[in-house]
């Protein structure tokens, strides 16, 4: 081979390298873009189905989520699904929730869409108040969410939904309801008339903490008792009834008990660690939720619970511009 020949052949193989590495970028970059979530909060065995590949995969904390993938929950097992947006689900044992779809739009509108399925088990989910629009069906049911806290039920062919917060859309066959916050679809069918089973939820966690406004004195953690009971909602009295409780925060620095439980009375205290706010907890404007969520399949019939706390406001290099419309949230230099 000449000089010549020696050269186009260098510059060729140059050129296949990069058109190589251009590919497997983008593959990557499109992989990436799949990306809809993570697994979070595990207990019990749980199992992904990855659409990808079509492989079986244990389930640990960190996991990425891929729009198709099925998230599988065994006897007894339990996992958090945490979205890009901040929405999140709980799934309860025996469940099997597929990610069908997800997309978050470019630009500067901001939003998200989720369309998902829960073939079989439990889920509760809190989506956030984003121009966000989701979609949960079951073998039974549709039903269409923006920005609400709810549960839904799916077994033998037969659903249950319940909603704490917003509203929702909840179709079968043969009706089409709105469900308010506070209320419960009781057991339903395909064919059922869903106006006849809509019954308001009976009752809730109360949540009544030592002390709400934390301080972190000398730059320390702080730490709280709260107290969950569970009460009736139209009597205001106590309820006796044991039950698996799971907690969850907007704000990441608390720190909760390994696992929670109500007792025979329905009652349990607890401790909550709180750490000092950073610079990238500006966006809180202060403002800290802790919610107490019944961690069991069978508790439509329960609200959760939900205590305010506030910190103080940390000083962060950018400022924060909240766009109320929205709900989102921008840094400007």
């Amino acid at each position: 081979m000449g000089r010549s020949g020696f050269w186009r052949g260098g510059l060729m193989a140059l050129a296949l390298v990069g058109m190589l590495s251009v590919i497997s970028t983008a593959a990557r970059a499109q992989q990436d873009d799949d990306i809809v979530a993570s697994l979070q909060n595990l207990t019990g065995r749980v199992q992904v189905v990855q659409k990808s590949n079509g492989e079986t995969v244990l389930g640990r904390i960190g996991l990425l989520l891929r729009a198709g993938d099925t998230v599988v929950t065994t006897d007894q097992a339990r996992a958090t699904i945490k979205f890009r947006d901040g929405s999140e689900i709980r799934l309860f044992q025996n469940t099997r929730f597929v990610l069908q779809g997800a997309k978050e739009s470019a630009g500067n509108d901001r939003s998200f869409k989720f369309n998902l399925l829960l073939r079989a088990g439990s889920l509760w989910g809190n989506f956030v108040k984003q121009r966000q629009i989701a979609k949960i069906s079951t073998p039974t049911a549709t039903i269409g969410i923006k920005g609400t806290t709810l549960r839904v039920s799916e077994e033998d062919n037969k659903a249950r939904v319940a909603i704490t917060e917003g509203v929702i859309d909840v179709s079968n066959d043969a009706k089409t309801v709105e469900l308010d916050a506070g209320n419960r679809l009781t057991q339903f069918t395909r064919s059922e008339d869903l106006s006849q089973k809509i019954q308001p939820i009976p009752f809730k966690l109360d949540i009544k903490a030592d002390k709400r406004a934390l301080t972190f004195d000398k730059g320390q953690p702080e730490s709280v008792f709260v107290n969950l009971q569970l009460i009736n909602v139209s009597t205001g009295r106590e309820v006796a009834r044991s039950a698996k409780i799971y907690l969850r925060s907007n704000y990441d620095r608390v720190s909760f008990p390994a696992s929670a439980q109500l007792d025979e009375r329905g009652f349990v205290r607890l401790p909550l660690n709180f750490a000092p706010p950073e610079p990238s907890d500006e966006a809180l404007n202060g403002n800290v939720f802790v919610w107490a969520i019944v961690d069991q399949a069978d508790a439509d019939d329960t609200g959760e619970g939900r205590a305010l706390f506030t910190i103080p406001v940390p000083a962060g290099q950018d400022r924060i511009r909240i766009e109320a419309d929205k709900g989102e949230t921008k840094r400007v230099n």
